[in-house]
């Protein structure tokens, strides 16, 4: 019996991971390579044979059928195709709505915040609220006072 190393069996375990990865690969390549046409939706991948046959008619192999059959494919390629530019354009239509929308309300903040602005009162007087100042008052004026005072708030 052999004894194996730590070392030597993290290697194997290595060379094995990476022949299974080369192989899952060229397997997920392939994929791709047979799906020219195929959309990816949440993971699975929808292709033009998505659509259900209404008629079954006899099954001849005449090339009219063979002709006919490759138009309905065609049309029906093309049919999900217009329905998937129709539904990328809504999207986009109603991202733009939603960012002008947003841009609106956040216009019409500032302004308001501006006009909030320019409507308060300022004043230049620092002692205006001193204590030395305050002291010389009578307790009338300062009644009156932190009434004004009170009535702006």
């Amino acid at each position: 019996m052999q004894k194996i190393s730590p070392l030597r069996s993290s290697i194997e375990a290595f060379n094995k991971f990476k022949a299974l990865r080369a192989g899952k690969n060229t397997n997920d390549e392939q994929k791709t390579q047979t799906n020219p046409f195929g959309i990816a939706f949440k993971g699975t991948v929808i292709q033009m044979d998505v659509f259900e046959k209404t008629n079954n008619g006899d099954n001849t192999t005449s090339t009219h059928g063979t002709i006919k059959e490759k138009l309905q494919n065609a049309s029906k390629l093309l049919t999900s195709t217009w329905v998937g530019t129709i539904n990328k354009f809504s999207s986009v239509k109603n991202n733009v709505i939603a960012f002008g929308n947003k841009i609106k309300d956040n216009t019409v903040a500032t302004y308001k915040k501006v006009q909030e602005i320019a409507n308060t009162p300022v004043e230049l007087n620092p002692f205006k609220y001193s204590v030395s100042r305050l002291q010389t008052l009578s307790t009338g004026e300062l009644r009156t006072m932190l009434a004004n005072e009170l009535q702006g708030a």
